[in-house]
């Protein structure tokens, strides 16, 4: 992969984490409620669980903008987990918004899982075109 085509998909699947996890900022107690409509989570982990997946997702982020290769594995592992929960809503017929981006975030859950799957394709393909920092030697 070209060096600047490179760069931009790392600023681009990077600052959307970065961005997920400014917007959510903004409204934490929104994030709670979200992630509380799913009915995953007991209530008094909610919080943490969310304070977590904010951290999580803003060093995701800066891992990747950074292009550190541990940044594309957070954010598969992320993804991996996003997009079950949200087929699960899909499957027990909620009908809120996916709050991947807090209170700016306006698609469907659906319209969530198809951009998550776009993320996931990213993110997979800048971590099959990087190198690991320490090569594996030969013999």
């Amino acid at each position: 992969m070209p060096a600047l085509l490179r760069m931009l998909a790392n600023l681009a699947l990077g600052g959307f984490f970065v961005a997920s996890a400014g917007f959510k900022l903004v409204s934490p107690a929104l994030f709670v409620e979200q992630i509380d409509a799913f009915g995953l989570i007991w209530p008094s982990l909610l919080p943490p669980v969310a304070w977590g997946l904010l951290a999580l997702e803003l060093c995701a982020g800066l891992a990747v903008i950074a292009n550190r290769r541990w940044g594309l594995w957070l954010v598969i592992g992320l993804l991996a987990l996003f997009i079950p929960v949200l087929g699960y809503g899909v499957a027990i017929g909620l009908d809120i918004s996916c709050g991947c981006l807090g209170k700016a975030d306006l698609s469907s859950l659906p319209d969530a899982i198809v951009r998550d799957l776009l993320l996931l394709t990213l993110a997979g393909a800048l971590l099959l075109t990087s190198r690991p920092v320490f090569p594996v030697l030969k013999e």
